[in-house]
């Protein structure tokens, strides 16, 4: 979000977009029951097709209304048909969107469960003992002493301790995977269902709600490959090219260019100053992001990215494990952290090139047999970054030779077609997980 505000105080970067996990027990997981979730993935495509039918139906009314009744308040009937049909068809597109949804988490936990089921069995046949957060204790076994065997024996109860361990992180993380997306995108689905008017806002929140559905069947099926997509930004300045524009409107145009072509510092630095001549180039088309650099001037943002990936590369190395065991082939599993919110708080130019942004670190586990027979892990990484440039009300930053210049004035060369937002992002070189 682009601004000419100031740069807020204190330490918190992150904003309230920012994902929460939540950490999955075994007795958690061992009641989820997947089949209720193809129970509720049904009703809801049940709904879609009655909103279907039932849309059919206003669509139908809306051709014959004005053949057939012709008055003051047949307009207002048509108004509200129309509204009524807009609604229709968010919410026939967002039913759709939700039972794909807990269809993949059927998908997802059904294999999450599977692993668990391995771990339980295995915990069972080796009489070893599977705790509730994922831990195991081998039981006091009085081995003899001095008996030659029993250091096998002791041996072979650590090896398979640790086997069990990685099972049961695997179960217990994917489980935790599944959770956090599947409540990211039921709750985008739910911010959706509030819309009303199909303008191009609307229509890009759904068509995002629509692929990150169809996208978590593949990030649940073991294998992953989708990078999901990031949350709808906000509606910005509103329509574009939709004022007449004014000479003051070109003039702020002109001494904007003026000041970001000649004293980028004037605008925040030379990031600020190259995306606002991106934006009074006025084409709207996507910007590329150099995400390495954000990264080498965000070290709070850095840091936050290396903790996620040190939060969760245990779990990604136990589920390719369990795959690899389970299945006896070499495994690649892509993985994401998801998208969390950030705020370019510390540094001037950042902040006023991009404010608040989302990123997304999605990494590929790859599993092959070593040199000595046994698994060998790699983890490559990258970092996504995505924002919209656009405008907030109400705030505003004085410029030399130009006084104070408020968010307001340049929402609108958006508005009167001086000057246009757009998508901008990018993603970091590939880097390897060295814990």
């Amino acid at each position: 979000m682009a601004t000419l505000g100031e740069r807020p105080k204190g330490t918190d970067h992150t904003h309230p977009d920012a994902v929460a996990r939540q950490d999955i027990t075994v007795a958690e997981l061992d009641d989820v029951r997947p089949e209720a979730w193809v129970r509720a993935a049904t009703e809801w495509t049940d709904l879609a097709s009655a909103t279907a039918d039932a849309r059919e139906r206003v669509q139908d009314v809306l051709h014959k209304l004005p053949f057939v009744w012709r008055s003051a308040v047949s307009v207002t009937a048509r108004v509200q048909l129309t509204a009524l049909y807009n609604e229709l068809t968010i919410a026939n597109s967002e039913s759709k969107a939700a039972a794909a949804t807990l269809d993949a988490a059927h998908t997802g936990f059904e294999l999450a469960g599977t692993w668990l089921d391995e771990a339980t069995d295995m915990a069972t046949a080796q009489y070893l003992t599977l705790h509730n957060d994922g831990s195991v204790s081998i039981p006091d076994r009085n081995y003899p002493h001095n008996d030659p065997d029993s250091a096998v024996v002791a041996r072979q109860d650590q090896e398979n301790a640790e086997t069990l361990r990685t099972r049961a992180a695997a179960a217990l993380s994917y489980a935790a995977d599944v959770n956090e997306h599947t409540g990211y995108e039921l709750e985008r689905i739910k911010k959706a269902v509030e819309y009303s008017v199909l303008d191009d806002h609307t229509k890009a929140a759904v068509q995002a709600d629509t692929e990150g559905a169809q996208g978590l069947s593949r990030v649940f099926s073991g294998q992953g490959g989708v990078l999901l997509p990031p949350p709808v930004p906000d509606e910005g300045s509103g329509d574009y090219n939709s004022r007449e524009a004014t000479n003051e409107d070109r003039a702020i145009k002109n001494k904007m260019g003026f000041y970001a072509m000649g004293s980028p510092a004037v605008v925040g630095g030379p990031q600020s100053a190259k995306h606002m001549l991106h934006y009074l180039s006025n084409t709207g088309e996507p910007l590329e992001v150099d995400v390495d650099a954000m990264l080498d001037d965000l070290p709070d943002m850095r840091r936050n990215v290396d903790a996620q990936m040190a939060d969760n590369a245990d779990g990604w190395q136990a589920q390719a494990l369990a795959e690899y065991e389970r299945t006896g082939k070499p495994v690649k599993m892509v993985q994401q952290t998801g998208w969390q919110g950030w705020t370019a708080e510390k540094d001037p130019d950042w902040y006023h090139a991009m404010g608040s942004f989302h990123y997304n670190t999605i990494a590929q586990v790859e599993v092959v047999p070593g040199p000595d027979g046994e698994p060998r892990t790699t983890i490559r990484y990258e970092t996504h970054v995505y924002d919209r440039y656009n405008w907030d009300a109400n705030k505003g930053t004085p410029v030399p030779a130009m006084g104070n210049v408020s968010d307001a004035e340049m929402a609108r060369l958006h508005q009167t077609g001086q000057a246009k937002e757009y998508d901008m992002g990018g993603q970091s070189k590939v880097r390897t997980w060295n814990g």
